[in-house]
């Protein structure tokens, strides 16, 4: 397990987030199909393609997106946690003038931002990236999955919560955000108080502003990355008109990490994996028989993105939370 350290380490929060690996609304049969399906995929022998590379555009892919939300942040929202923070300290020490100073650079502070998003309710203050990293296959998931239906069946709750637990192969991005709505006022009723010498009830104004902040989680599964990777690559080995069998065999490795996402329960019964995976076989063919275009690949590449941007966006719904 790697953790990308994050850029804000005043604040520590731990947000307990759980992911349902099957949908709520599945049937039976479902259920039944889907394994099936799922214990007849076999995974290709050969990758074509070096482990180190794939792990550097995996890795390359995932700092992008990180860097999309790090440049999200703002420093006046830095500075409004930060001034808030000191002059909580502050009270507590008896400095109650700096207090006052530090809660009217906040307040000046917030209101820069309301200037700046008039339309946003949250602004990014803090971003930390972890990344769960599995390595497995899909019959393996299966029977881990067997293996927890059979604690769960035994009353072993919190074993089978374990083995559910160890299923995960994605990119955890989180996001700590200022509320825009509330804050200000907040700041402004604590400075109030402040200078009336009630200083217990600005540092519980205080506090609960500091706990106001609204956590958000975004999953990236890891392996829809890696099969966006493995398109990419299909198409730079097909546009230098190499071995037709190294580009499909590509293809069958990007497939294949489609439909362990798919197993792993991200998306899980979402119709467009099948929509791909028919879109997939359709290249494959199309490469072997001599009339595959750039286009194909185009068309292939973009599909799988808008998949990852629409399942990572239904994911970030579910996961947002208030501390």
């Amino acid at each position: 397990m790697k953790t990308f350290k994050s850029i804000f380490a005043t604040i520590v929060m731990v947000g307990l987030i759980s992911l349902g690996l099957t949908a709520c609304n599945q049937t039976a049969h479902q259920k039944k199909t889907n394994t099936a399906n799922s214990q007849k995929v076999v995974k290709p022998d050969t990758l074509n393609m070096s482990k180190d590379t794939l792990a550097m555009r995996v890795q390359q892919k995932t700092m992008q997106e990180v860097q999309k939300q790090q440049a999200r942040i703002e420093k006046e929202a830095i500075a409004v946690v930060k001034q808030t923070n000191k002059a909580m300290k502050l009270i507590y020490t008896g400095n109650a003038k700096k207090a006052e100073a530090a809660l009217d650079t906040a307040l000046e502070n917030t209101k820069t931002l309301l200037k700046r998003h008039p339309d946003d309710a949250l602004v990014p203050v803090d971003i930390s990236v972890k990344v769960q990293e599995l390595m497995t296959t899909i019959p393996q998931v299966n029977r881990t999955v067997k293996m927890a239906k059979e604690e769960m069946n035994k009353g072993n709750y919190q074993v089978a919560a374990g083995l559910l637990n160890s299923l995960k192969s994605e990119i955890d991005m989180t996001t700590v955000n200022l509320p825009l709505g509330g804050y200000p006022d907040g700041l402004k009723q604590a400075l109030k108080l402040l200078k009336k010498k009630k200083t217990n009830q600005t540092q519980q104004i205080l506090a609960g502003l500091m706990n106001s902040l609204v956590i958000n989680q975004v999953i990236f599964p890891l392996p829809v990355i890696r099969a966006q990777v493995m398109l990419d690559e299909s198409q730079i080995m097909f546009n230098k008109k190499q071995d037709k069998s190294k580009v499909t065999n590509l293809l069958k490795n990007a497939d294949y990490q489609l439909k362990l996402a798919q197993a792993l329960g991200y998306g899980n019964f979402d119709k467009e994996y099948a929509e791909i995976s028919k879109d997939i076989a359709n290249a494959k063919e199309s490469v072997k028989n001599g009339s595959a275009t750039t286009g194909t690949f185009d068309k292939l590449i973009k599909k799988t993105r808008d998949f990852k941007n629409r399942i990572v966006k239904d994911v970030k719904g579910i996961s947002s939370q208030k501390k």
